[in-house]
């Protein structure tokens, strides 16, 4: 009977590992944040990146104002590849935010309640925009000739964008990425124009 009993010891343990390591797999498909490998600024993750993580971060920063074959600038950006560069929360919070500071059919009745209702949405998860501004500070079409773009690395998962568009138009952009699902996202953006 011991010998019975040492035999299934070990494979009931080993049974107990592997459901332990596919609970937690589980857990962390259910919370996508939890597979960032870098510390972001919401504070979820938890690992450190490697200087290839950190370069691979840079490089699909700069690949976003990669332009096509029939563009004419050094720099270009596309606004129909907008929205596959942000996560799913921060491309509602730019939508939800620029629907009020932005051009609005909203109504003077109507506005101050879907102000507040964005500022109880939003305030705990991103710093909060009162005024219209879209992905790098981009204008309402294809920026295909920008002058230049410089990307400099504060941590492993931020970044500061310039971007000079021309015609005296520079930004600063805070660029919060995350890796979902093996690709970057970026999670938030803050812009500032530059005089």
């Amino acid at each position: 009977m011991k010998s019975l009993y040492a035999t299934i010891a070990p494979f009931c343990m080993l049974a107990s590992c592997t459901n332990s390591a596919r609970d937690q797999k589980s857990s962390a498909l259910e919370h996508p944040a939890k597979q960032i490998p870098f510390k972001d600024s919401t504070g979820t993750a938890d690992q450190n990146p490697t200087a290839a993580q950190n370069e691979q971060a840079a490089t699909w920063l700069k690949g976003i104002f990669q332009c096509t074959s029939s563009a004419s600038g050094r720099y270009c950006y596309y606004l129909d590849k907008e929205e596959a560069l942000c996560t799913k929360r921060f491309w509602d919070f730019l939508k939800d935010a620029n629907e009020i500071y932005g051009p609005s059919n909203l109504t003077d009745e109507e506005l101050p309640k879907a102000e507040a209702a964005y500022k109880a949405k939003w305030k705990k998860i991103y710093p909060l925009y009162t005024e219209e501004t879209w992905l790098f500070g981009r204008g309402n079409d294809d920026a295909l000739d920008i002058k230049d773009v410089k990307i400099d690395k504060v941590t492993e998962s931020k970044f500061i964008v310039f971007i000079d568009y021309g015609d005296n138009i520079r930004t600063k952009n805070e660029v919060q990425l995350v890796n979902e699902q093996g690709s970057y996202k970026i999670d938030y953006c803050k812009t500032t124009f530059l005089h």
